[in-house]
């Protein structure tokens, strides 16, 4: 069993409180939140002491103890130099991409966890959702063939909240990794984003390098239904996704004009994750998601902000970032 400290009591957290508790892998044994109310009604459901702070959460608790940070990115203090410390204490740390509002910061934290014996594990459970890994599996098949352009849509009706943490960087964040998990490495980014406030539109072009070319449109303030949706378009026939239909999955072959439907699981993909996760730290295996795989989504998602900010095209080759979530130094 492993003792688990849980860092946050949102809505997501008590979603993730509630996940752990099914694994039957994990003991919640203590808890905090700036919120301590919030702390100590998911206390009084899950179980665990409210601790007054991350630091006697770290002096009390054996090194062994498992700490999960969710749902903090609404919360008014900045948990990157916490997390730091945890991981230069030498403890595993699992947290939501991308972890911090400048990429240094997050190799900040894998330096700290590389020299000092911790580990980071990234929440990002879109590579376990069941229309992805069934893409993945087609394209790898080369179902399609040669993907050749990819077209990407994911709407929120939920409202942008500032303007730096933008549809960017809360929803087409996760569709790059996606896209760099399937795809491969990204070579060249271009972005524009366009918004007001209630509504904020992002659309990211990427070129891989295997030449595939992927447009990216993101939009927080949609005034429908959330949205997802993927075309991938290669030699041999189309692949398309859209969680609108009840048969969402769709596959067109160029040699017939019949199309094949596949309709998704019932599966939690935030569950198959966690309890993979779980066994990464258990058995010490190597996640689907590495840190090193989440720190280059967020270089591509660095440089997107960056060609927002300049207008122009970012190679990803050999550039220093000097924006935003790229911070200040060479990344």
């Amino acid at each position: 069993m492993i003792e688990v400290a849980l860092v946050g009591a949102g809505n997501a957290a008590r979603n993730y409180a509630q996940l752990l508790s099914e694994t039957g892998k994990v003991e919640i044994v203590a808890l905090y939140d700036e919120r301590e109310e919030a702390a100590l009604k998911l206390a009084a459901d899950y179980g665990g002491l409210v601790f007054p702070s991350i630091a006697d959460l770290n002096d009390a608790l054996p090194l062994s103890t498992l700490f999960v940070f969710v749902g903090l990115q609404k919360l008014r203090n900045d948990w990157t130099q916490t997390v730091r410390l945890l991981l230069e204490k030498g403890r595993t740390v699992i947290t939501e991409m991308p972890a911090a509002s400048h990429l240094l910061d997050v190799q900040a934290m894998l330096r700290a966890a590389g020299s000092c014996g911790g580990r980071l594990l990234f929440i990002n459970p879109e590579r376990f959702y069941f229309h992805q890994v069934d893409i993945k599996k087609r394209i790898d098949a080369g179902t399609i063939g040669s993907i050749g352009v990819i077209n990407v849509k994911r709407y929120s009706p939920e409202p942008p909240e500032n303007e730096s943490r933008s549809a960017l960087h809360r929803l087409a964040v996760y569709d790059i990794d996606v896209l760099r998990w399937i795809v491969g490495e990204v070579t060249c980014v271009y972005a524009m984003q366009r918004g007001t406030g209630n509504l904020d539109y992002a659309l990211i072009t990427l070129k891989f390098r295997c030449g595939t070319i992927a447009n990216l449109e993101a939009c927080l303030g949609y005034p429908e239904e959330y949205t997802s949706a993927v075309e991938y378009a290669g030699t041999h026939g189309l692949l398309r996704y859209d969680n609108r239909k009840t048969d969402a999955l769709h596959v067109y072959k160029a040699a017939s004009p019949r199309k094949q439907n596949f309709s998704p699981s019932f599966r939690n993909p935030e569950y198959e994750e966690l309890v993979h996760l779980l066994d990464c730290v258990k058995e010490d295996l190597q996640p689907v998601m590495t840190a090193e795989d989440a720190l280059g989504t967020l270089k591509v998602a660095a440089a997107a902000e960056q060609s927002i900010l300049t207008g122009q095209p970012v190679e990803l080759m050999d550039h220093t970032f000097s924006h935003g979530i790229g911070g200040e130094e060479d990344a």
